[in-house]
């Protein structure tokens, strides 16, 4: 047992590691030269301090000034722009434009979904789900875009979403009056006498 929790452990800390490194080089950061030099049994024996070694390294030490020095370059040519939209109304009119699409868009897709709020005796909200999924109008699972910085270990990344809120029985739901676990405990105690009278 406590050799199954060393391996997991050992697992979880290089899992976690890795996923730290491939996302420092990812962004530019260091490569991961220094850990295929390691050997394979030091490679797997590494902890957190073998990650701060690897940040505070001098290699560590000019990929993070590198990374810092991209950021800053990035946030000055958005603020850049954001002043030019502020002083040319035309490059403000597009950007409103766009904003507005947005918006139009998300409110098109989000109408499409109003068939869940439907609420009349004997329809069955899957019905109208199957035909919209049938026209391509609903996308779930699989026809939605992952993205791909989020894929790890076998995983093919998050989504944008939240796919239950696309199911059709999301605002209807379903209660099992059997699991009602105090009115059985009350029903023990006499409780349903009332009812029955």
């Amino acid at each position: 047992m406590v050799l199954k929790t060393e391996i997991v452990l050992g697992c979880a800390a290089m899992a976690a590691a890795l996923m730290r490194v491939s996302a420092f080089h990812a962004h530019g950061g260091a490569s991961l030269s220094a850990l295929s030099a390691l050997p394979r049994s030091a490679a797997l024996k590494m902890s957190i301090i073998d990650d701060l070694r690897l940040i505070f390294s001098e290699e560590g030490k000019k990929n993070k000034a590198a990374w810092d020095e991209r950021e800053k370059a990035e946030m000055e040519a958005a603020q850049r722009e954001v002043m030019e939209r502020r002083r040319n109304p035309e490059k403000m009119a597009e950007y409103m434009e766009g904003i507005e699409n947005n918006r139009s868009n998300l409110q098109e897709d989000r109408e499409v979904y109003d068939f869940q709020q439907k609420v009349e005796e004997g329809y069955d909200p899957l019905t109208d789900w199957k035909r919209l999924r049938k026209e391509g109008k609903l996308k779930i699972g699989d026809d939605l875009e992952r993205d791909p910085t989020t894929s790890r270990l076998g995983s093919e990344g998050l989504q944008e979403v939240r796919v239950d809120e696309r199911m059709p029985y999301i605002d209807q739901g379903y209660v099992d009056e059997d699991a009602d676990v105090m009115g059985k405990l009350f029903g023990m105690f006499g409780g349903k006498k009332s009812e029955e009278q």
